[in-house]
């Protein structure tokens, strides 16, 4: 449409929530996206881990149990997964001038497998030797506590949502520190946390 043509990047925008299970990441993507596309930019929402068939065996590991996968396989299925996502869809549509938000990366993959043992560098250089870091991460934080409640008010929670397991990956969070990255604290009503979001987006999309 005319309108989107008129809002066209010179260069893609590359927009991550990261956050636990219950702190509103999903809405919050669902929002900026229909929020972006109404003032006529191109923008696509993505989602890890995909419905591709790596994506698969992870969800397959959320809902049945990790049962005998070792740690190394449990990423590496992670980092196919991505990897397929960054070559299939993201690079694409950034290369297309376009704004793609993504609900989880790899920062997940840092705290989530890195409450197993993992090193969170190590599993960072892994990654962004292919994976391109974001323009914009949103850290949505929230106790576990407050998040496994609100899960479980819409269903039962799954291998990756157990308390203790949480409270590992919510530490690791806590710890990052990247010049891209806005916390938010998950309390906030939708449409006020949406607001903050969009400041910081439009002050971004004015750079470009």
């Amino acid at each position: 449409m005319t309108q989107s043509k008129s809002r066209g990047l010179r260069q893609g925008l590359f927009i991550v929530f990261e956050g636990l299970d219950g702190a509103g990441k999903t809405t919050q993507v669902r929002l900026l996206v229909e929020r972006l596309q109404q003032c006529g930019y191109e923008a696509v929402g993505l989602k890890e881990p995909t419905e591709g068939p790596w994506g698969q065996k992870i969800r397959a590991l959320a809902q049945h149990g990790r049962q005998d996968v070792p740690l190394e396989t449990e990423l590496a299925w992670f980092l196919a997964d991505r990897r397929q996502d960054v070559e299939e869809n993201i690079t694409p549509a950034l290369a297309r001038g376009q704004i793609v938000v993504l609900d989880r990366y790899y920062f997940s993959t840092m705290a989530y497998q890195g409450a197993r043992g993992g090193n969170p560098d190590m599993i960072r250089q892994l990654n962004e030797a292919f994976a391109p870091p974001p323009d914009l991460l949103f850290l949505l934080e929230i106790t576990p506590a407050q998040g496994l409640q609100r899960v479980q008010q819409q269903r039962v929670p799954d291998e990756f949502e157990r308390l203790e397991y949480l409270e590992h990956v919510a530490a690791l969070f806590a710890q990052m520190d990247f010049p891209y990255l806005h916390r938010l604290p998950a309390t906030l009503m939708p449409e006020v946390m949406h607001s903050r979001i969009w400041h910081a987006v439009q002050t971004l999309l004015v750079q470009r």
